[in-house]
């Protein structure tokens, strides 16, 4: 899904931005443990969605996860043929390329036990932004209520994210963890640089 542009709270004009709006997963289970490099090959996009984190008292990013039924459906859907945009876009692949994305995915939601993460933490105390709920507040407005707000940009043809500078993609665990930052993609070897990065914690009053 799209995510809004940014998120403006209606009687102050306060805007809330995403700190991220991209991040990939490494699905690794018992594999080798993560260097300062991994193949492109090797990372997935994260399906995301818009939420409130609670504990932080921001906008963020909280993984998309939906039921098993939903994988095993795009798997289907995939095998036979068609384009499914969750857990991946798959319209510009092969049939075979698809089933291989779309069944990594599958994969990895059988096996997966935590809840999904708020990305600004790791934590799941947040409340989703793009369900019927009630009117968001935030702290120091009385009277004002946070409202998504989208932008349409033109289409860019030029380098992938990590050419031109470090893209600083969350990398994440298959629970969910963060594991590290994906910086700078070398597009003749498909090879993305890797930093270390972990969730703050926070001060436990």
């Amino acid at each position: 899904m799209m995510l809004p542009s940014h998120y403006t709270c209606t009687s102050c004009g306060e805007n809330f931005e995403f700190a991220t709006r991209e991040a990939r997963y490494h699905f690794n289970r018992g594999g080798d443990p993560l260097g300062s490099q991994i193949s492109g090959a090797k990372v997935f996009h994260a399906p995301l969605r818009p939420g409130w984190c609670k504990d932080c008292a921001t906008i963020c990013t909280v993984e998309d996860i939906a039921t098993i039924r939903a994988f095993e459906d795009a798997y289907g859907a995939v095998k036979a043929g068609r384009a499914v945009e969750y857990p991946a876009e798959t319209e510009n692949l092969t049939r075979e390329m698809a089933m291989d994305e779309v069944g990594a995915f599958l994969r990895w939601r059988l096996e997966r036990r935590h809840a999904p993460r708020a990305l600004c933490c790791g934590g799941s105390n947040y409340q989703l932004l793009d369900v019927p709920q009630p009117l968001l507040k935030h702290a120091g407005c009385d009277f004002g209520v946070i409202e998504p707000r989208y932008f349409m940009s033109g289409p860019y043809n030029g380098p992938g994210p990590g050419a031109y500078g470090p893209a600083n993609f969350p990398l994440l665990s298959e629970e969910g963890d963060l594991i590290g930052l994906l910086t700078w993609f070398d597009q003749e070897t498909g090879l993305w640089k890797v930093t270390a990065a972990e969730y703050p914690v926070h001060d436990q009053d």
